[in-house]
């Protein structure tokens, strides 16, 4: 066996395989782990937090799953796969996502390809698809509509288009980038009840395939940016250097395009039964207070995330 190769870059002064030939999937793994390994633990989750992507990073490599690795850790490695593992381990370590490395996340149970064009899905927002499935679900007729406003990877829309076929789901989004995505997400999916327009909120275009559509019941959803400007000083580079500042980030303290919307669907008497929106949970009171001035009549609820933060609120006509 050749030496190892150090890490194109070093953390912890720990040395990391690169391109060695026939290796064994316990000692890339092993390097791996300790190239990876962050340097601050918050959270017990966090003390093998490195030895978890690095197994992802070789599953994926190998398509197996990581109970295949633990069994065949005697395993050796082609040289390709190394190098590969190597090139994977070494984009992770300039804090690039995992999903973006992986070019996958799952989310409600479903895969979705993801790229630096789209928000990696997080699992707060499986809690919209959740209720709007409450919804849907009760009394089901054929004019349903579920519309996602700032669909991104299509996540939210895919997965209630799943759940409610043959009912329709309509995504729109300002991003064509994004609009693309969200397309090879469907047709990978294999889900066609759902239409993708290119849109910046309720804008002519948007209202004109409302009005065609013409829904008995319309679900709103929408998951847009809403991080205060302030908190880019705050997050982990593996945020604000890879995923797409303006998916990320709204003026007014975050609240920007959460209430052109509601103003929108106020102003254009836009017929909806619910709305949906994710937002930060310490903009709780102000989206509240300004929720109810533009629709004094409407009923608000708050829906917490599985941290038991504030995470959706729901205004039902």
């Amino acid at each position: 066996m050749r030496p190892l190769v150090l890490c194109a870059r070093m953390v912890h002064n720990i040395p990391m395989p690169d391109k060695s030939p026939h290796l064994t999937v316990r000692v890339v793994l092993g390097h791996a782990a300790k190239c990876l390994q962050p340097k601050r633990i918050v959270c017990d989750e966090d003390r093998n937090l490195g030895l978890l992507e690095a197994e992802l990073f070789l599953s994926h490599l190998l398509k197996k799953d990581r109970t295949w690795l633990r069994i065949h850790d005697s395993s050796r490695l082609s040289s390709t796969v190394s190098r590969l593992f190597s090139q994977m381990v070494a984009r992770r370590m300039k804090h690039e996502p995992v999903a973006y490395i992986l070019g996958t996340k799952e989310f409600y149970g479903l895969p979705f390809r993801v790229d630096k064009r789209v928000l990696i899905p997080r699992p707060e927002s499986e809690l919209i698809v959740e209720r709007v499935l409450e919804i849907l679900k009760r009394k089901p007729t054929t004019g349903d509509l579920a519309w996602d406003i700032g669909t991104g990877s299509g996540a939210i829309a895919l997965a209630i288009a799943k759940e409610i076929a043959p009912r329709h789901v309509l995504a729109s989004d300002i991003s064509m980038g994004a609009i693309t995505v969200a397309k090879q997400n469907a047709r990978s999916l294999k889900i066609k009840n759902v239409s993708f327009i290119k849109a910046n909120l309720l804008d002519a275009s948007a209202r004109r395939q409302l009005e065609k559509i013409n829904p008995l019941r319309l679900v709103v959803t929408a998951n847009l940016p809403y991080l205060p400007l302030s908190d880019k000083k705050k997050l982990d580079k593996d945020v604000v250097a890879f995923e797409p500042t303006n998916a990320l980030f709204a003026k007014q303290n975050g609240l920007e395009l959460i209430e052109k919307l509601l103003r929108q669907l106020a102003s254009f008497d836009i017929h909806f039964d619910t709305l949906l929106l994710e937002y930060d949970p310490p903009q709780t009171k102000t989206l509240r207070a300004l929720a109810r001035s533009i629709f004094p009549k409407a009923k608000l609820t708050i829906h917490k995330d599985l941290a038991g933060r504030d995470r959706i609120l729901k205004l039902t006509r």
